[in-house]
């Protein structure tokens, strides 16, 4: 149930940069340093390199997953799917009947 909780939490956050990411001049990446995810992240995908593609294309599935810690990465871009698909068409309504209130937000 730890686990479960901890990656709901990384959900979440990414909930909150995709919303970051819909907003005009709001970076994703500025949510992540905020929350505390961002080394976490540079991490990640910094793990997604050759040592990673070997693993993925020898079958390897399990280490290849936990060497780009996978489990992180899935929650963080289900959140941020959530938030940009839910939020977009908001944003666009906004931008298009709201601009001056938008924008100044």
């Amino acid at each position: 149930m730890k686990g479960f909780l901890k990656y709901l939490m990384v959900t979440i956050k990414g909930i909150c940069m995709g919303a970051a990411d819909v907003i005009p001049g709001v970076s994703g990446g500025t949510i992540a340093f905020m929350t505390g995810i961002y080394e976490d992240l540079v991490g990640s995908i910094n793990n997604i390199n050759t040592t990673a593609l070997k693993l993925l294309f020898t079958g390897k599935f399990k280490q290849f997953w936990k060497h780009i810690n996978g489990n992180f990465l899935l929650s963080l871009i289900t959140g941020i799917l959530i938030s940009i698909l839910s939020l977009a068409k908001l944003m666009q309504y906004l931008l298009n009947h709201q601009p001056i209130q938008t924008w100044a937000f």
